[in-house]
C-alpha cells in the first residue's frame, strides 16, 4: 500500500516518543506552534553575486550567441562581460508540534512541523556585452544589452528539530534550535526558472539588428528536456533544509508563549510564533 507524505514524519515522532521512555512520556508536555517567518539571501549579497553570477554568465551568453547565431551563423564569441545585481526574497508559515520529556519546566524538546516556504532569488539588473568576430571576413560585431532572471520555488516541506531552552523557567529566557527537512518532490519540480533579454548588435558594416528572447520553464520541464537529450536526472529530487537559529521566548501565561528568532534556513529567516503549552 502506498504511504502518504506524512508517513514518515509520523514514523519519526514516533521514534522520538519511544526514546523518551515511558516514564518521562507520562509527565512530558505537548506544545503546539504556528509562526511566520521573513526570509533573505541578501546578508550573502556579495558571495551570491559572484558565485551565481558565474552560472548565470554562462547560460546567459549561451541564449545571446544562440538568438544572434540564428541570423549569423559565423558569428563567434570573441570576449564577453557582464555586470549583475542580486536580489531576494521569501516568506515561511508553518505548524509545529513539540513535546518536552521533562514536563512543564524541561529545557529540550523535539519538534517536527510542516512548512510551507517561497523563495525568489532573482537578477533584476544585468547588463551583457558580447563581441563577436565574423569568421568569414575577420570583422567583428558587438552585442549591447540588458537581461533579468529569477528562480522561485515553493517548497512544502517537513522538519525534525531539537530545542534547548536556556535558563527555561525565566519569564523571558534564550533558546537554540537545531534541525533540518525536505520538501516534497512536486513541490521540488515545480521550481519556476524565468529569464528574458534585450539588446542592440551593431555589425561590421555599423548597421543595427535587435535581439531580444525571453521564457519560462519549471525544473519538471527542464529534466524531462535533460532526459530526452540522453542526460542524467537530477541527482536529487527534492531540496534538502538545514535549520540553526537562536532566539527569545517569552511566557505570557502558564499556557501562552511568544516566540522570536533569527537563523539559518537555507538562507537567513526571521520568525516570530505564537506556541500554546497543552
Amino acid at each position: 500500500m502506498r504511504k502518504g507524505p506524512y508517513f514518515l514524519p509520523a514514523a519519526l515522532l514516533s521514534v522520538c516518543l519511544f526514546a523518551a521512555g515511558p516514564a518521562q512520556a507520562a509527565t512530558g508536555r505537548w506544545e503546539f506552534n504556528v509562526h511566520y517567518s521573513s526570509w533573505t539571501l541578501n546578508l550573502l549579497r556579495s558571495l551570491v553575486e559572484d558565485k551565481v553570477g558565474d552560472a548565470l554568465e554562462s547560460d546567459l551568453k549561451d541564449r545571446i550567441l544562440e538568438s544572434i547565431q540564428e541570423d549569423h551563423p559565423t558569428f563567434m564569441e570573441r570576449s564577453y562581460t557582464q555586470s549583475v545585481r542580486f536580489d531576494s526574497s521569501g516568506d515561511n508559515y508553518g505548524f509545529e508540534l513539540r513535546f518536552y520529556p521533562g514536563g512543564r519546566n524541561g529545557s529540550f524538546s523535539i519538534g517536527l512541523a510542516v512548512e510551507r516556504s517561497s523563495f525568489k532569488v532573482a537578477f533584476p539588473d544585468v547588463s551583457a556585452d558580447l563581441v563577436l568576430e565574423d569568421t568569414m571576413t575577420g570583422q567583428t560585431a558587438a552585442f549591447d544589452g540588458t537581461a533579468n532572471a529569477e528562480f522561485v520555488i515553493k517548497p512544502m516541506s517537513f522538519h525534525l528539530s531539537f530545542r534547548w531552552d536556556i535558563f527555561s523557567s525565566a519569564r523571558i529566557h534564550p533558546y537554540l534550535t537545531f534541525g533540518g527537512g525536505f520538501s516534497t518532490v512536486k513541490s521540488f519540480l515545480d521550481a519556476r526558472y524565468v529569464y528574458a533579454f534585450s539588446g542592440i548588435l551593431t555589425n561590421p558594416d555599423n548597421s543595427t539588428e535587435q535581439h531580444s528572447d525571453s521564457d519560462s520553464k519549471t525544473l519538471r520541464e527542464i529534466r524531462d528536456e535533460r532526459l530526452a537529450e540522453g542526460e542524467d536526472d537530477f541527482p536529487i529530487k527534492f531540496l534538502p533544509i538545514l535549520q540553526l537559529s537562536l532566539g527569545l521566548k517569552a511566557r505570557v501565561t502558564d499556557s501562552v508563549h511568544l516566540l522570536a528568532d533569527f537563523g539559518v534556513w537555507d538562507g537567513f529567516l526571521f520568525r516570530g510564533g505564537l506556541s500554546i503549552r497543552l
